[in-house]
């Protein structure tokens, strides 16, 4: 199956759970037991298929409203973010390459998954605030009991911190390979960054690339 089949065959699964979506039980605002269907919204997204960015239209999601509070939001089939176009396989993969590669730089990844440049620096600083290295230590050292230092590899990026002035990449650097660490502490899969983020934001509103990406979450 080529790229542009696998592409299409994700295409169907997440509208075919928008035809299958059940409604949740309350309101993930005010905890409200009464809700009712508001509708759907047209997504894109870009999402990695084997080692290319592919650009998807039209994915249909279903709206649902509080009956109290009035406030609506998105039901999205798992493996769709909320606030972002450039899903988190995209997002894990571009980091990854810029911040460990020390070939590449912000341009080079742009070209890569067919973005900008500035998105790719965007992306690195949303890495970055998403949590406290400290706290994600805590948690590290709590769930595997024993000493571990996750975050040799940061030296990696210390040249690019001198060319760019960009001191957060470090703390990317930082989060990542701990939150890659964690992952495989608590058994999830070898893409670790994608899935402890995934598991931790999935089906949240308010969480972009932008504004405050803090997940507590993460560190708990």
């Amino acid at each position: 199956m080529n790229v542009q089949e696998e592409a299409e065959k994700l295409k169907q699964q997440w509208n075919q759970f928008f035809e299958e979506a059940k409604k949740p039980c309350q309101c993930i605002f005010c905890n409200c037991m009464k809700l009712f269907w508001n509708g759907r919204r047209e997504r894109t997204a870009s999402v990695l298929i084997g080692d290319q960015t592919v650009h998807l239209i039209d994915i249909v999601c279903r709206r649902i409203k509080c009956f109290q509070c009035k406030k609506s939001w998105t039901i999205r089939p798992e493996g769709l973010m909320p606030g972002r176009h450039y899903q988190l396989c995209v997002i894990t993969h571009a980091a990854s390459r810029f911040l460990f590669d020390s070939d590449a730089t912000l341009s080079k990844v742009a070209d890569i998954y067919k973005c900008a440049r500035r998105t790719v620096g965007r992306w690195l600083k949303w890495i970055a605030d998403i949590a406290k290295p400290s706290e994600l230590i805590c948690r590290l050292f709590a769930i595997s009991k024993k000493s571990m230092n996750p975050v040799e590899k940061v030296k990696d990026v210390e040249n690019k911190i001198a060319h760019t002035g960009a001191q957060f990449f470090k703390r990317a650097a930082r989060n990542f390979l701990i939150l890659q660490a964690l992952a495989k502490a608590m058994g999830y899969p070898a893409n670790g960054f994608q899935s402890m983020v995934e598991s931790a934001i999935f089906n949240r509103v308010g969480i972009t690339t932008y504004g405050d990406p803090f997940i507590p979450e993460l560190a708990r």
